[in-house]
């Protein structure tokens, strides 16, 4: 509990002391790692961060964090705002956003160049969560810029084989999504 007569070093030193044990004191609970509240500021760019997210040459009592901005070298733009057709499919509760939403991966592999690419491995997948781990490398595959004969056109190729009906080349390979919006 705090002293009325606090002075402003002790009361640092109190904060200090109550963020280190409040960070000994991380407990799973119901098989979840407790990471605390997220409560840590970056200096330079005021990035939020937990403490056990810390660089690893920093102490308890004065964390630094460089995962966000390397310690103030690195500087960006800030995020604009999207057009107001985008912010309205992704916050209204309208039938047609509710439909982009439910296919915002269909729409994002549909206008993608490439695919990913790994070695995954599939004994760590599970339950929950979709995570995934892999060995080695992340690669793109990129296929050939021309459909082979007699094929449809697929990723890149929907781009540069048929310029002048892209959008129904695009929705030949994925049925279930909005022409217009698609447009």
């Amino acid at each position: 509990m705090p002293s009325t007569s606090e002075t402003p070093v002790s009361r640092k030193r109190r904060l200090q002391k109550e963020r280190v044990e409040r960070h000994r004191q991380r407990r799973f609970d119901g098989g979840r790692l407790d990471l605390g509240i997220i409560d840590q500021t970056c200096l330079h760019c005021g990035e939020r961060f937990w403490l056990c997210e810390k660089d690893r040459n920093s102490s308890l009592s004065s964390p630094r964090f460089a995962m966000c901005c390397a310690g103030g070298k690195v500087r960006l733009a800030p995020v604009l705002d999207p057009p107001p057709y985008l912010l309205d499919l992704y916050t209204s509760s309208c039938s047609e956003a509710i439909s982009f939403r439910k296919n915002i991966r269909t729409y994002n592999g549909i206008l993608a160049c490439t695919s990913f690419g790994a070695n995954i491995d599939e004994s760590f997948q599970g339950q929950g969560v979709s995570n995934f781990k892999i060995h080695g490398q992340i690669y793109h595959r990129v296929g050939s810029l021309m459909p082979d004969e007699g094929q449809k056109p697929v990723f890149d190729q929907l781009y540069i084989y048929d310029t002048d009906h892209e959008n129904s080349n695009r929705l030949q390979v994925m049925r279930d999504l909005n022409a217009e919006m698609l447009q």
